[in-house]
C-alpha cells in the first residue's frame, strides 16, 4: 500500500525536522541566553535574559535584590517565578511556573514587538512588566495583564572613592544606532582616555569600572526612546556618582523625578558638556553625589520588588 508508506515515511521526515529544529532553537538559547535562579523559602524566581551586559545586570541585581527583600520581609510564597526578558527570539522555550511574566524592556526595532512575542512564545506570560506609562497602555489595551516595573539599581552600585579619569561606555557593541553613536561615543574613539567595555559579568566589576570614569556615556535604543522606556544604565550610572552624557530622552526627567540637563543631541553639545565636566570635577562630584543619593533611595530594585509582590498578592486574593 504505497499510500500509507509514504504517509509513514512524511510522518517520520516531519518528526525529524521538529526535533531538529527544537534543537537548533535550543542551541540558540544556549548561544544567546542566561538562566538566573534565586530560591527563598516556598518562592523560587526564574529568570531567562539575554548575554548581553545590560540584560546580565538586570538578571542579577534582581534576583540579589529578591533574595534581600525575602530577608527583610519574609517568603512571599509566591511558588515558582519565570521571567522572561528583553528582545527575545520567540521560538525560545521557557519553563511553565506558577506566574510567568514577560518583562518588557525592548522593541526589538519593532513597532508591535509585544504582539509578536505574545503570539510566539511557548508559554504565554499571565503578566506583562511595563517601563512606561506608554507600554502599560499597549499591553492592557491588548486584553493582557501588566503592572508597571520600571527598571532600577542594585545595593551593588554606589559611589567609591577611587582615583577617576577618563572616558567609558559600558554595553554590548554591534546593535547600537547608528546617529547615536555618531553624537555619544565617536566624539571620543581615538582619545587615550576612552574605554568601551562589554565584558563585565558581575555588577561589582561594572560598579568598579564606573567609579575609575571621571564620565560615562549612555545611549537609549530608538524604539525604547519612542516609548518612554529609561534603561538600566542611567539608574546604575547615577548611583556611582559618576556624571552621564545621555542622548536626549523625552521621557527621562519624567522617571528619574528631577531635571537632568546632561542630554545632547549633538555631538558639539556632547564634547562641549564632556569639557565642561572634566575641566570643573569637583564641582560635579558634589552634584552627582546628590544625584545618587536620589537614585539608591527612589530606584532601588528593592522598592521595585516590594511594588511587584503586592501586585501579584493582589491579584492572589
Amino acid at each position: 500500500m504505497p499510500f500509507e508508506g509514504n504517509k509513514r515515511k512524511m510522518t517520520g521526515k516531519t518528526a525529524i525536522q521538529n526535533i531538529l529544529n527544537l534543537y537548533k532553537a535550543r542551541k540558540r538559547q544556549k548561544d544567546w541566553s542566561r538562566i538566573f535562579t534565586t530560591v527563598y523559602g516556598k518562592t523560587r524566581i526564574i529568570f531567562y535574559a539575554m548575554k548581553g551586559l545590560g540584560d546580565t545586570m538586570i538578571a542579577r541585581q534582581f534576583c540579589e535584590s529578591f533574595t534581600d527583600y525575602c530577608r527583610k520581609e519574609g517568603d512571599p510564597d509566591l511558588g515558582k517565578i519565570v521571567f522572561c526578558a528583553g528582545a527575545w527570539v520567540t521560538d525560545f522555550s521557557v519553563e511553565k511556573g506558577d506566574i510567568n511574566l514577560y518583562w518588557w524592556w525592548s522593541m526589538n526595532s519593532c513597532d508591535d514587538w509585544l504582539e509578536r512575542y505574545v503570539s510566539g512564545a511557548n508559554i504565554k506570560p499571565d503578566i506583562i512588566c511595563c517601563l512606561s506609562s506608554a507600554t502599560l497602555d499597549i499591553a492592557r489595551e491588548k486584553g493582557l495583564r501588566a503592572v508597571m516595573l520600571p527598571l532600577g539599581v542594585g545595593k551593588e552600585f554606589i559611589p567609591l572613592e577611587l582615583n577617576r579619569s577618563g572616558i567609558g561606555y559600558a554595553g554590548s557593541k554591534g546593535h547600537k544606532n547608528r546617529e547615536q553613536e555618531a553624537i555619544i561615543t565617536e566624539p571620543f574613539r581615538d582619545e587615550p582616555g576612552f574605554e568601551w567595555c562589554d565584558s563585565f559579568r558581575a555588577p561589582k566589576q561594572l560598579n568598579h569600572f564606573y567609579n575609575t570614569k571621571k564620565i560615562i556615556l549612555g545611549m537609549t535604543e530608538e524604539y525604547q526612546e519612542k516609548y518612554g522606556m529609561v534603561n538600566n544604565r542611567v539608574f546604575e550610572v547615577l548611583a556611582t556618582a559618576t556624571p552621564l552624557i545621555i542622548h536626549k530622552h523625552p521621557y527621562l526627567e519624567d522617571m528619574l523625578g528631577f531635571e537632568y540637563k546632561y542630554q545632547t543631541d549633538t555631538a558639539e553639545r556632547t564634547k562641549e558638556l564632556s569639557n565642561d565636566i572634566l575641566t570643573h570635577y569637583p564641582k560635579y562630584r558634589e552634584e552627582f553625589l546628590e544625584y545618587s543619593k536620589i537614585v539608591r533611595e527612589r530606584h532601588s530594585y528593592y522598592k521595585r520588588i516590594k511594588a511587584l509582590v503586592q501586585f501579584l498578592k493582589e491579584k492572589e486574593e
